[in-house]
């Protein structure tokens, strides 16, 4: 199946994986990118002037302009929000807003419409910090208050609840994706691998945090937007969440750092550094039900993945990073 001659509204279109979105869908498809140009990665996909491409510029949380934007669109895929938990750390206010507040912005203006399929993007970090083979119906947490790591997952899962809500009052078709470390090219916010490759391509040393041994399963961003898109067309999707994400791509800190610096021919060495403050020890998803109700099997292993990444980040170096 594919999607063809609908009319999609993208918020958040303009960032990492919303970017990646409009370039598998503009061909067939018309595509409003609504975004606020916080983070701008489309400027890397070569789409400007495209004929099937229009792009608003807004703000999530302005109920009028986002509504106006979604007008005639049969499908909603919401990616917007404040992410990175540097970023979440600096403007933990502005989290809550566009994250919960926001969202809730986008699904009233979808309910106005009318549309086929709305699709929200959660988040992995509503397991907390330590999870292995988590499934969609394991408690989630949000950990303590006051550390600044966990809004971000509160205002996600506030999020998912108020959505899913929505799905059972007023009929909103609602699927839920929780990305796990979905890493690429284009990835301009914060990002381990991103970073990774970029000191390395530098040879500039390589910080790990605490003693490296932290367990990630990181998927490449393609196979994430494959899952994002069954998401957007299967009817087994609507009313679920689901885990998108590689267990086969899972490493530690530590092997992810040698396996850049190996690919990369790079001279860095890695130092290691105590954490600021919490840590996630182990993340590793069960892709199960995705794998089941929408046929969602990742195909690109992580050094494929890597391999594919690091051109990209030492061709686009200076708009990356300012240096030249």
């Amino acid at each position: 199946m594919a999607i063809t001659n609908k009319r999609i509204c993208i918020t958040g279109g303009a960032g990492f994986i919303g970017s990646h979105l409009v370039s598998r869908l503009v061909e067939d498809n018309e595509v409003v990118v609504y975004d606020n140009l916080h983070r701008n990665a489309l400027q890397f996909a070569h789409l400007d002037g495209h004929a099937h491409l229009r792009f608003v510029q807004g703000d999530v949380l302005d109920f009028d302009a986002t509504r106006k934007a979604m007008d005639g669109c049969q499908i909603v895929i919401h990616c917007a929000a404040i992410a990175g938990v540097y970023t979440v750390d600096r403007s933990a206010v502005r989290t809550m807003e566009v994250n919960m507040l926001g969202t809730h912005q986008v699904v009233k203006a979808a309910l106005e419409v009318g549309v086929e399929r709305f699709v929200e993007f959660s988040t992995s970090e509503v397991y907390g910090s330590f999870i292995h083979k988590g499934r969609e119906g394991d408690p989630t947490t949000i950990g303590p208050i006051g550390e600044s790591r966990w809004v971000y997952a509160a205002s996600k899962l506030a999020s998912e609840h108020l959505s899913y809500a929505h799905y059972r009052e007023d009929n909103l078709p609602l699927a839920i994706v929780r990305p796990f470390n979905v890493y690429g090219p284009r990835q301009v916010g914060d990002g381990a691998i991103r970073g990774i490759i970029l000191q390395a391509l530098q040879n500039l040393p390589i910080t790990l945090f605490n003693d490296g041994t932290q367990i990630r399963s990181w998927c490449y961003v393609d196979d994430f937007v494959a899952g994002v898109l069954m998401c957007t067309e299967l009817p087994a999707a609507i009313g679920q969440a689901f885990n998108l994400g590689n267990p086969q791509g899972t490493a530690t800190n530590l092997e992810l750092a040698n396996t850049i610096i190996r690919l990369t021919n790079s001279k860095s060495e890695i130092v290691f550094k105590p954490h600021p403050g919490p840590e996630v020890e182990l993340r590793v998803p069960s892709i199960e039900k995705a794998s089941t109700l929408l046929g969602f099997k990742p195909t690109v292993s992580l050094e494929a993945g890597i391999s594919r990444t690091i051109p990209w980040y030492a061709e686009h170096m200076a708009a990356v990073t300012g240096k030249r």
